[in-house]
């Protein structure tokens, strides 16, 4: 009887295994398919970028303020919606005289295809990234949440002014085996994105900003990830801040941060 119910128990935990590993996109990527709204309609002006990435097509929108940017971030968003939820940040990026590009990654918004690993969420952005650097302007660029792994890689990986975090984790294994400690992630996880690794090798200044009371991201992530970054770098600590921070206080950072050309220290 016992070796029936250890066997059943075995089984049922080998399906469990089976199961996250097929359907692992599902547990943390939440895409949001279409777009309700552009920055025309909040009176920004902005290029769409229709952009080949592998066997998908992606959506980005270059956002300018007036009379124009001599400073650009590109910004990689986290996983759950799309561009047009990012609009309010852009618009107070704009409105500091700084241009934004934001992108869809494939199966987001009105960008085709399908993510099934961590290569092509890089691909995404390095694609966009080549676009915006056509421009040959200075380029910062921004991960929130999930997209601070993104962000991270190509700060590793191209020249860049500096890099910003918010709300980041320290690797995607650390923070989903918070969550599901009884299960082998390092073995089933087709996704790594280990963003405390790729600071230690970055050399270009990071601003990490995290709020104390992130309830999806916790707060040690981002301690972790400040604690990690090279000099020069800069913390912002949202006090009473939750996972999504209010778009002019994020935006009054970066600003801060960019027109000190990165220093370092605490803002």
């Amino acid at each position: 009887m016992l070796v029936g119910t250890t066997l059943l128990g075995l089984l049922g935990y080998l399906l469990l295994c089976g199961a996250m590993w097929h359907w692992q996109t599902r547990f943390m990527l939440f895409p949001r398919i279409g777009l309700d709204r552009s920055p025309k309609d909040l009176g920004l002006t902005f290029e769409e970028w229709q952009l080949p990435s592998g066997k998908a097509q992606l959506v980005a929108w270059k956002i300018a303020p007036t009379p124009g940017a001599s400073q650009w971030v590109l910004h990689c968003h986290g996983n759950g919606g799309n561009i047009d939820g990012r609009l309010e940040l852009a618009r107070e990026l704009c409105q500091r005289g700084i241009g934004v590009v934001l992108f869809d990654y494939r199966g987001y918004g009105r960008s085709t295809g399908l993510i099934s690993r961590e290569s092509e969420l890089l691909e995404d952005a390095q694609v966009v990234y080549g676009r915006l650097a056509q421009l040959q302007q200075p380029i910062w660029i921004y991960g929130e949440s999930l997209g601070g792994g993104v962000a991270s890689y190509l700060a590793e990986k191209n020249a860049c002014k500096g890099l910003v975090l918010q709300s980041t984790f320290t690797s995607f294994l650390e923070r989903a085996g918070e969550n599901y400690p009884f299960l082998p992630l390092s073995v089933l996880s087709r996704f790594q994105l280990d963003t405390r690794a790729r600071l230690s090798r970055l050399t270009c200044p990071v601003l990490v900003i995290h709020g104390n009371r992130d309830e999806v991201i916790g707060f040690h992530h981002g301690q972790a990830l400040f604690a990690a970054a090279k000099e020069p770098k800069t913390w912002v600590e949202v006090d009473g801040g939750l996972h999504d921070l209010p778009e002019d206080v994020l935006a009054q950072a970066v600003f801060d941060w960019i027109h000190s050309d990165g220093r370092a220290g605490v803002l």
